[in-house]
């Protein structure tokens, strides 16, 4: 029998799609939805009334859930040292430092949203700093 490379390789590739589950069970379909359907650039009230994160301070749950949100690029600037650092803005107000999400209370939050550098400019200007900013709203507007 004459037996080539490319005929193993073909036969191998399709013994391994036929090992594929064509039935995931319905656990497993809704845990996919569920991961395809969040939205990395907003925290949910769902996610922030979780048991795990609810009695945080508001920088302790972010860090938990989306640790990228604090992830900065270095110095932009030798002038500004505050230049693309990230900042937070409670309901759209004036941009504060990070270290004002200490004293937020989880429980008081119904929505974090993340904006990028490009989104944060479009939004606060030349305050934001060429930095992303972490907006938080909360349940007293």
């Amino acid at each position: 029998m004459d037996f080539h490379p490319l005929r193993s390789a073909a036969l191998l590739a399709l013994s391994m799609a036929c090992m594929r589950n064509p039935h995931p069970s319905p656990s497993d379909v809704a845990a996919d939805q569920a991961h395809a359907r969040r939205n990395t650039s907003v925290i949910t009230l769902e996610e922030l009334q979780d048991p795990t994160v609810v009695s945080n301070d508001a920088l302790t749950t972010i860090r938990l859930l989306r640790p990228q949100y604090f992830m900065t690029r270095g110095p932009v600037s030798f002038k500004n040292a505050n230049a693309g650092k990230v900042q937070i803005s409670q309901d759209f107000g004036p941009l504060q430092q990070l270290t004002a999400l200490s004293g937020i209370d989880t429980r008081s939050l119904k929505e974090v949203r993340y904006l990028n550098s490009t989104e944060a400019t479009a939004r606060f200007g030349i305050n934001a700093n060429g930095g992303p900013v972490i907006v938080l709203l909360t349940t007293s507007q």
